[in-house]
């Protein structure tokens, strides 16, 4: 089989076409990562306010209430579990993000989009956590 160097105005608009779309996912793939890297501050925040309340609250003394019923200790428990887990999703995207133009296997294409859309490093449970996290803060009307 001869391969030849010559680039058919097809093959020259798939590149675009993937080049494009490559573009878009790794956009994507970066805004998520920002929220990721957000959600890690806001965890560490949680953790502050934690230790400082541990520092001022030693022996006796009651702690504070800050939200409806939640300590603040869960509120870190529950923002790192979160966080943990979008770390690994991202850390997934973004080995999809980098193989999927190299890839022209079909079978595995689909794996990488099962993966994206499934997103198998998010437990169901989420959301609750999320939603539980909102209703404690007031963001969301009892």
């Amino acid at each position: 089989m001869l391969l030849d160097d010559t680039e058919t105005p097809r093959d020259s608009t798939d590149k675009e076409e993937l080049e494009k779309l490559c573009s878009e996912l790794l956009e994507l793939f970066e805004k998520q990562q920002q929220i990721q890297l957000k959600m890690e501050k806001l965890t560490s925040t949680f953790k502050g306010v934690c230790d400082l309340e541990a520092y001022q609250c030693s022996g006796d003394i009651p702690r504070p209430i800050l939200f409806h019923t939640w300590p603040t200790n869960l509120f870190y428990e529950t923002s790192l579990k979160m966080s943990e887990m979008y770390k690994k999703e991202i850390s997934l995207k973004k080995t999809i993000v980098g193989e999927i133009a190299h890839t022209s296997d079909q079978d595995l294409l689909m794996v990488y989009l099962s993966c994206w859309l499934y997103q198998p490093f998010i437990d169901n449970n989420i959301k609750v956590l999320l939603e539980s996290m909102l209703l404690e803060t007031g963001h969301r009307p009892l």
